[in-house]
């Protein structure tokens, strides 16, 4: 019969691998020997089933029991336990609600019940006589291994000491903790054994070792206990009755018969005997503790059950709180990275350059467990760690930046995109993250092809094998438990939910800091167009009243000129020259800047005479130089330039001005001159007063001025301010070299300059 005709029924005939996972396991029909069953139905409290070996344990016979009321068959006893019935939870799982003897002998039973299916399920075992002291020993033994599991530090050294104890504990031969993984695969991540028994640490197991019905077992009681692992089964038989609709669950049931492919299994790893508990974590199966014993058959009394069952709970809770203060460490250490990496963004003016900073790109490694660090913007890429060549890595970042909406996560890339297979010793996971939409912005997160050899106990693609043995097609798992290695091939370490949670954070993060940086550049904006506007009214308002004074004086001067003409000597006819051409100077420059400043058309560029321009340069000083008899030098010719004359000018003047100003030498000198270059690099030089280290970036912000205690401030702190201005807009740029107390060389050029100097 194939499966179509047994209606999804799995059968021995078309098992296979993934059949394994539809073995109706809670379903045996069988019990293991050491106990006996019976099922009452809660209407009419007749016996439903009873187990073929039922006689050995109650003194009636499958035949006398079966149809039966339940009070017939345990007599008085009975109704003394159904006041304990109704008191205690049934559903969960079996409850030891008496021990005691039904054939009138010394001879003592545990009984179990619990609720299943519409059925009281009642469980017989044989109770073992308690030694004086056996369960204060047993209490304080427990107590201690639980002390010292709590002051472990860590997940491995918990589980390490853990199977240590329980070996201990309950004497088995071999203790494993075993972790599933999200495919149901597992792997012996701790270990205690006999010195003589083969190691199976480290080993993975596939999902079809442990299939998903045997989990949903495993899940539903704190210990399963299987005392010989060559036992027959017992046959549990049911009466000819319509209340029998079909098998009876033994979901819950300490002495269900288990599959026929879990005791080959078994036998063919030589265990004899096994005590599983699970560990559970927020409802779930988180991987099991295996206790197996190979040397013989071992049956656990129910006192050391019942501690072994408390002992499962307080191992998942301890584990449980365990691994969530890794997670908390893991995630607090995520945390101060993210929030250094979110003050350091903030801080910065362009994001993207901000990104490929160093010190970025060493936040985002500590952010996220990986092996590499790629960050791209625009056409600028940056890595840390392990990344593709160029090329490869340009076509992945491409790839990843149709898809990272915000955030794309896979730990299979080469399933995803083939051509992914040229990267995929470095890039076979990546989490990757697009912040800004609207922006070619790529933070991707790279983890390598885990290459390593992966131990499995046998080959995990292999399918299960069929015994005839008895006469009966069932299911047989693998004889050898050779190792056998896969390569783990295009597949990285998946990422975690709180590492992908923690892309997600950042880059909502990034997205909040672009919004609230583009709000803030609008306000500025806003105002400073208002600014500009008030600004305009102003210089508008002071240009004119600016105008006004130089056509004053420029008028008073040239009516001197024409009336006193003849009564002045050469020199006075020379200053009042000199007068007026500077107004005639001052004028034009004001035009100048007042066009500029309202945004009006460049100034017309013209081929300048520079020595000229140094000539007028020095005419308003000329009283003063003669005065202080200061030297003026001029090496060499300056020759010619393209500018705007007037401002070529003020620049000559602003830096002559400063030069004589600030020197309290006795024998002061000023040199005028250039050096040869690309472009031509003009200097006025003196020796003056020096300017310190400290100040030579601040003398050309407005209003700043040089702190000299014993120097007279002189001038209002915007001629170096206006200069730089000046050289700026013919392209080039202007800085100083100084030492404090030997004079200063101010350097500037007037064309765009390529190369750096010492500011």
């Amino acid at each position: 019969m194939d499966e179509a005709d047994s209606g999804g029924i799995v059968t021995a005939r078309n098992v296979d691998l993934s059949s394994c996972d539809r073995e109706l396991v809670q379903y045996p029909e069988a019990i293991q020997p050491h106990g006996a069953m019976l099922t009452v139905d809660e209407q009419s409290d007749r016996v439903l089933h009873a187990s073929a070996n039922c006689a050995a344990f109650i003194g009636k016979p499958p035949e006398a029991v079966i149809g039966a009321p339940i009070a017939a068959v345990l007599g008085a006893g009975w109704h003394e336990l159904l006041g304990s019935l109704h008191r205690m939870p049934l559903d969960s799982g079996p409850v030891n609600i008496a021990r005691e003897s039904f054939l009138g002998s010394d001879q003592g039973w545990h009984l179990f019940a619990h609720r299943c299916g519409g059925l009281i399920i009642l469980e017989f075992e044989k109770a073992e006589p308690e030694a004086a002291g056996t369960t204060s020993n047993l209490y304080s033994e427990v107590r201690a291994d639980l002390a010292a599991l709590q002051a472990t530090e860590g997940v491995q050294a918990f589980f390490d000491l853990a199977v240590e104890r329980i070996r201990a504990f309950t004497g088995y031969d071999r203790v494993m903790a075993y972790r599933f993984a999200e495919d149901g695969s597992g792997q012996v991540i701790a270990e205690a054994r006999r010195d003589d028994l083969e190691p199976y640490l480290g080993l993975h197991y596939p999902a079809t070792d442990i299939p998903a019905p045997a989990r949903r077992l495993f899940a539903l009681s704190w210990v399963r206990h299987l005392p010989d692992v060559g036992y027959t089964p017992v046959p549990l038989l049911a009466a000819k009755s319509p209340l029998v609709t079909g098998p009876v669950d033994m979901s819950f049931a300490s002495l269900r018969s288990v599959s026929v492919m879990y005791t080959g299994y078994l036998k063919n790893m030589g265990v004899q005997s096994t005590l599983v508990m699970p560990l559970v974590k927020e409802g779930r199966l988180w991987g099991l503790i295996s206790a197996m014993h190979h040397a013989a058959p071992r049956h656990i009394s129910h006192q050391m059950r019942m501690a072994a069952e408390f002992l499962a709970h307080t191992l998942s809770l301890l584990m449980s709180a365990k691994e969530d203060a890794e997670q908390f460490e893991r995630s607090s250490a995520r945390k101060a990275a993210a929030e250094a990496l979110t003050r350091l963004l903030d801080s910065e003016a362009d994001i993207g350059a901000a990104l490929h900073a160093a010190g970025a790109l060493d936040l985002l490694s500590a952010l996220i467990d990986a092996g590499g660090v790629v960050v791209q913007t625009g056409d600028e890429v940056a890595t840390r760690g392990e990344a593709p060549a160029a090329a490869p890595l340009h076509e992945l970042t491409s790839w990843l930046r149709e898809r990272a909406r915000p955030v794309f996560a896979t730990d299979r890339l080469p399933n995803l995109d083939p051509a992914a297979q040229a990267v995929a010793s470095q890039a076979s996971g990546v989490l990757a993250l697009r912040p800004l939409p609207d922006q070619p912005m790529l933070i991707a997160w790279l983890r390598p092809e885990q290459i390593e050899d992966v131990q499995w106990a046998g080959d995990p693609r292999k399918p299960v094998e069929i015994s005839d043995a008895d006469g009966m097609q069932r299911l047989r798992p693998r004889n050898s438990f050779a190792l056998w290695k896969e390569s783990v091939q295009g597949r990285a370490v998946p990422w975690r939910d709180d590492e992908k949670d923690a892309a997600t954070r950042l880059a909502a993060a990034i997205a909040e800091i672009a919004a609230a940086r583009k709000g803030r550049i609008e306000r500025i904006n806003r105002a400073l167009d208002a600014s500009h506007s008030e600004l305009s009214r102003y210089t508008d308002v002071a240009s004119a009243e600016l105008k006004e004074h130089l056509r004053g004086i420029h008028h008073l001067t040239t009516s001197l000129r024409r009336r006193q003409g003849e009564v002045l000597d050469e020199e006075g006819r020379q200053q009042v020259a000199t007068i007026l051409k500077l107004t005639q100077r001052m004028d034009a420059l004001v035009d100048a800047l007042l066009d500029r400043s309202r945004g009006g058309s460049e100034a017309a560029s013209e081929t300048v005479d520079l020595e000229a321009v140094v000539d007028d340069a020095l005419a308003p000083f000329a009283r003063r130089i003669a005065e202080d008899r200061i030297e003026v030098r001029r090496p060499m010719r300056l020759g010619t330039a393209q500018g705007h004359r007037e401002w070529i000018g003020e620049v000559f003047t602003n830096l002559i001005g400063n030069a004589i100003r600030y020197n309290d030498k006795p024998e002061r000198w000023i040199e005028i001159g250039v050096e040869a270059g690309s472009p031509p690099r003009y200097y006025v030089r003196d020796n003056g007063i020096g300017i310190a280290d400290t100040d030579q970036q601040l003398v050309f912000q407005m209003f700043h001025r040089v702190d000299q205690s014993e120097q007279k401030a002189e001038g209002a702190g915007v001629g170096l301010a206006m200069t730089r201005r000046i050289v700026a807009h013919h392209g080039g740029r202007i800085w100083v070299q100084s030492r404090l107390g030997e004079g200063a060389t101010f350097y500037f050029t007037l064309a765009p300059d390529e190369e750096r100097h010492d500011a």
